[in-house]
């Protein structure tokens, strides 16, 4: 492995314990929505994340074995709660997935 490729992967590591870090202390819908689901989650890791027009979608890395797609829309309404999805790791990777993504995940993976 080049130096660049390992200092790389070593700034996605980096990156990743930090946002996981960050799900877990704020304020955020997503960091609310995921600690109300999975109140003993110890990490959580981002693998992708689409912001659509209406609301923003996240597929984040809960387990070993699980990864959550939640859809926050962005308007806030009495009615307007985010939806989440429950899928398997094995199921997730048979999507078309990009590079960078399947990276993310094999390294969250590790962390997790």
């Amino acid at each position: 492995m080049s130096a660049n490729r390992a200092t790389a992967k070593e700034e996605l590591r980096k990156q990743m314990l930090e946002d996981s870090a960050s799900l877990q202390a704020d304020d955020s819908l997503l960091g609310k929505t995921l600690r109300s689901i999975f109140p003993h989650m110890s990490r959580a890791f981002v693998l992708q994340w689409i912001p659509e027009q209406a609301e923003d979608i996240y597929w984040v890395l809960v387990g070993r074995e699980s990864i959550v797609t939640i859809e926050i829309p962005r308007t806030i309404s009495a009615d307007a709660s985010p939806s989440v999805k429950l899928t398997t790791v094995d199921k997730y990777r048979e999507r078309r997935i990009s590079k960078i993504t399947r990276e993310k995940l094999e390294m969250a993976l590790s962390l997790i």
